[in-house]
């Protein structure tokens, strides 16, 4: 393809050398060029979301912080004198029921009661005696010392001291260890100071269960002698509980207990499971 210079006709018979309007020498015709193509970033893949976007924040998110609750003078000065008023009177009751036990019935040990077993400290002498020191309610410790004129011999493990009258359990007991049923036999009980007796209480017989009550002799009667030289005659019912003899008020340091009569058994040895006394210092 030509053209002419001079009136830009062009013309498509490139064998013609001058232009048919001007009769100027036609000239190539030039080709006009295409825009450079421009060349684009390559987009990168869309990844998709596994979840709910979670805003971010360039700073921690504020808070309203708690206000500190000044203290009330008047709040405190009141809890505090309900405290004193409280430990006042706690302190008034300890010292009322103080005085109340000083001045009340003390006893020896644990009363008897059955089903329940209590326990104190024994101790055997060589010459046979045995001493158990129990603490009254007040706790003021009195300390005593049973002896006896006999004991029946031990059966396997089974002993039968007259400390055991006051150890505080029923499965245990004092018997007697002559031929028959033990009448003028004695069980002593020395305490370490005088005091002054109200009541005994006794368990008599052997509680240890219904047929070994049955089986051995039980108490009828006794005789008390006191140091002050005074004596009580004691009568007690046949059946298996703890019975409760006053004596009215005897100042001794020991009491001793002479079997009068008893309630016969299968078994002729006489049985005292259990003995306690109620008194004062």
């Amino acid at each position: 393809m030509k053209r002419c210079p001079k009136c830009n006709r062009q013309y498509n018979d490139d064998t013609l050398k001058f232009c048919l309007e001007d009769g100027s020498p036609l000239a190539p015709a030039m080709r006009e060029e295409a825009p450079p193509t421009e060349i684009l970033p390559r987009a990168q893949p869309t990844l998709k979301s596994s979840g709910p976007t979670v805003p971010s924040y360039q700073h921690s998110p504020s808070f309203p912080t708690a206000e500190v609750r000044q203290s009330n003078p008047l709040l405190t000065g009141g809890v505090i004198a309900i405290a004193l008023l409280l430990v006042g009177m706690v302190g008034f009751f300890v010292l009322r029921q103080t005085a109340t036990n000083q001045s009340s019935p003390q006893v020896s040990n644990a009363t008897p009661t059955p089903g329940k077993d209590s326990a104190t400290n024994t101790k055997a002498t060589p010459d046979g005696e045995e001493t158990v020191t129990s603490t009254s309610p007040a706790g003021t410790p009195l300390k005593i010392t049973a002896s006896s004129s006999s004991v029946r011999l031990a059966v396997q493990s089974n002993t039968y001291y007259p400390a055991n009258a006051i150890d505080g359990k029923r499965s245990t007991a004092w018997i007697e260890g002559v031929d028959g049923p033990g009448v003028g036999e004695w069980i002593r009980f020395d305490f370490d100071r005088e005091i002054n007796l109200h009541r005994i209480l006794f368990q008599p017989g052997y509680f240890k269960s219904p047929a070994v009550w049955a089986q051995n002799n039980r108490l009828a009667t006794m005789t008390a002698q006191f140091s002050d030289g005074s004596s009580r005659q004691l009568t007690f019912d046949n059946r298996m509980d703890s019975q409760k003899v006053d004596i009215g008020s005897v100042k001794t340091r020991w009491v001793r207990l002479t079997i009068d009569s008893v309630y016969s058994g299968t078994d002729p040895d006489t049985a005292l499971s259990e003995i306690a006394f109620e008194w004062e210092p």
